[in-house]
């Protein structure tokens, strides 16, 4: 028979199939090929002996939030407490790219914000870069019907850091979902982790997944590679003139054409820079 694997805890994995789950075990043979199962896998399994016999072709896999066959990443990200962190945002866009996943941008709390200019700003930088942005709030889920109309049918990952309410979210996509809520402490300057491992909800003819959350992400890859992912640069950088252009110093730079323009943002090109200088270039690597 074959499922999706919705849940995993103790070795133990929960499969979903036709509104049935099923907790089974994996063979031998997996551990000793060093072949890992995660959240998200298409396998058949044996329903009589409660073992999973195959796991199916993956069409990606992530690292960080451990789970396959993703396609959507709802980054969800909080405009208070915690704070907003741009470049985590654009990591995570870049991330995102990088896999090749679609991602949409949902802003929570917006009711705790006084000035909304800056976040206003940074939605217009985004709306820019066709990357679709959503909010709620306690006073304003009116962008709750949206949201599932773009997630119809998907297996969707909604991934942020701890506290920004991914849990309170889902909660109130469906209330049936009763996703155990954490909390912010503001001593710590971060949330309390309720959700301890990836869970896929059945949902809207798809799947939506509730995520452990986490402030930092390594992007594991070269300047090179950050001047394609880069969220807005994937889609000119093959127009600049030089082919290895890292959008620096190159002369006729279609990504600093694009930002004097006000097609791409001046702000956002900072946060790349940034990036870019923690990063080793391809050949590096090779010469040791």
């Amino acid at each position: 028979m074959k499922g999706k694997i919705v849940s995993t805890a103790g070795g133990i994995y929960t499969i979903y199939v036709d509104g049935i789950t099923y907790n089974v075990f994996p063979k031998g043979i997996f551990k000793f090929k060093k072949q890992h199962l995660c959240v998200g896998d298409n396998v058949n399994f044996d329903e009589n002996e409660f073992v999973i016999t195959e796991i199916l072709e993956r069409k990606n896999e992530l690292i960080r939030p451990r789970s396959a066959n993703i396609d959507l990443l709802l980054i969800t990200m909080s405009v208070v407490e915690p704070d907003l962190s741009k470049e985590l945002l654009y990591k995570f866009l870049t991330y995102a790219n990088m896999n090749g996943i679609e991602a949409k941008v949902l802003f929570t709390k917006l009711d705790l914000l006084k000035d909304k200019s800056e976040l206003n700003s940074l939605i217009e930088d985004l709306n820019k870069l066709d990357i679709e942005v959503f909010s709620i709030s306690k006073k304003d889920d009116s962008d709750l019907n949206k949201i599932k109309e773009v997630t119809k049918g998907k297996t969707t990952i909604v991934m942020g850091q701890t506290g920004v309410g991914k849990s309170s979210f889902l909660n109130l996509l469906d209330e049936k979902f009763e996703r155990k809520i954490g909390s912010y402490s503001e001593a710590r300057g971060r949330g309390k982790h309720q959700t301890k491992e990836v869970i896929l909800l059945p949902f809207n003819e798809g799947f939506i997944g509730d995520t452990p959350g986490f402030s930092a992400l390594d992007l594991e890859l070269f300047k090179e590679d950050l001047a394609q992912f880069f969220p807005g640069y994937n889609k000119y950088y093959t127009e600049c003139y030089f082919s290895n252009c890292l959008h620096q110093n190159e002369k006729q730079c279609k990504i600093k054409e694009k930002i004097s323009k006000g097609n791409l943002s001046k702000e956002g090109y900072e946060i790349y820079i940034k990036l870019l200088s923690d990063l080793k270039y391809r050949n590096e690597r090779y010469s040791k």
